[in-house]
C-alpha cells in the first residue's frame, strides 16, 4: 500500500451532520463540566525525533496536508481554504478562554516572532450552504520548539471556561458559549482537544491541537452536537504527522 493510500485508509470513516459556524469556529458542547484534563502527552516527549518534529518549509507543509482522497467522500475541497496566516482578534471573558483557541497574546506573539512557515486546507460538504459540515487542517512551523506551556494553559483554562462569552473581534457583540472536554488521543509530544459552542442551537465545533517539536498541527471539525468526531479528528491529525515523517 502506498503512503497516500495508507493515509486515506486512516482517514476513511466519519459521518457528520448539518451545522452552522462563523469563520472563527464556534460550536456547542454538552453543558456538564469536564471531569478530566484534556491535555495528553507522550510518555517521553524529550526523546521525540523525526522530520515531523523539525522546522518545516512551506513546501513540506503543503505536501503533508490532506487531499480529497484523505477525507470522507462527503467532503469536497473548499476554495475558501483555511487561512493559517490570519491574526485572530477574538476576545473572551474570562480572557483566559483564549487559550482554548491557542490565541492568547503570548501565543500570538510567539507565532509572530518565531513562525517560519504555515499552511492549511478546508473540505466542506457544500461550500454554498452556510454552516455546512467541514474539516479544516492547519500546520504552523517555528524556529523554536513550540512551548509546552501553551498546551498546559489550554488544559487549565477549560476548568473556568465551561461557560464564557466571546466576540469575533474587539468591539463586536458578545455571544455566550460553552466548552467541554473531548477524548484527546496521544499524538506528537502533546495534544489538546475541546468542543466549543452554543447550547441554543445544534452546533458544535471540535478542536484538536497537536504539538510536535517545532510544529503545531490543528484539526477542526464543524458538526452537529449529536455527532462523535473523535476517530476522524485523530485519523486526520495522524495522517498529517505520518506524511511529515515520510
Amino acid at each position: 500500500m502506498t503512503p497516500t493510500m495508507l493515509r486515506a485508509a486512516r482517514v476513511g470513516a466519519a459521518a457528520v451532520l448539518a451545522l452552522g459556524l462563523t469563520a472563527c469556529g464556534e460550536s456547542s458542547p454538552p453543558s456538564s463540566p469536564p471531569s478530566t484534563v484534556t491535555v495528553t502527552q507522550t510518555p517521553t516527549p524529550q526523546a521525540s525525533k523525526g522530520p515531523e518534529h523539525e522546522q518545516l518549509t512551506t513546501a513540506q507543509i503543503r505536501a503533508a496536508l490532506p487531499t480529497a482522497r484523505d477525507v470522507p467522500d462527503v467532503f469536497l475541497p473548499d476554495g475558501r481554504g483555511f487561512d493559517t496566516s490570519a491574526v485572530s482578534t477574538r476576545t473572551t471573558d474570562p480572557a483566559s478562554c483564549l487559550a482554548l483557541y491557542m490565541t492568547t497574546d503570548d501565543q500570538q506573539d510567539f507565532t509572530k516572532d518565531h513562525g517560519v512557515a504555515d499552511g492549511g486546507v478546508r473540505f466542506t460538504r457544500n461550500a454554498k450552504e452556510p454552516g455546512s459540515p467541514s474539516i479544516s487542517v492547519g500546520v504552523w512551523s517555528h524556529d523554536e520548539v513550540y512551548p509546552r506551556r501553551f498546551f498546559d494553559e489550554a488544559g487549565a483554562a477549560l476548568a473556568e471556561c465551561t461557560e464564557f462569552s466571546a466576540s469575533s473581534s474587539e468591539g463586536a457583540a458578545a455571544t455566550e458559549w460553552k466548552a467541554a472536554s473531548i477524548p484527546t488521543p496521544t499524538l506528537g509530544d502533546q495534544s489538546f482537544g475541546v468542543r466549543i459552542g452554543s447550547g441554543d442551537i445544534d452546533l458544535a465545533i471540535d478542536y484538536l491541537w497537536v504539538r510536535s517539536g517545532h510544529n503545531l498541527i490543528h484539526v477542526r471539525m464543524l458538526t452537529s452536537q449529536r455527532v462523535d468526531n473523535d476517530d476522524q479528528l485523530k485519523a486526520t491529525a495522524q495522517g498529517v504527522l505520518d506524511a511529515l515523517g515520510e
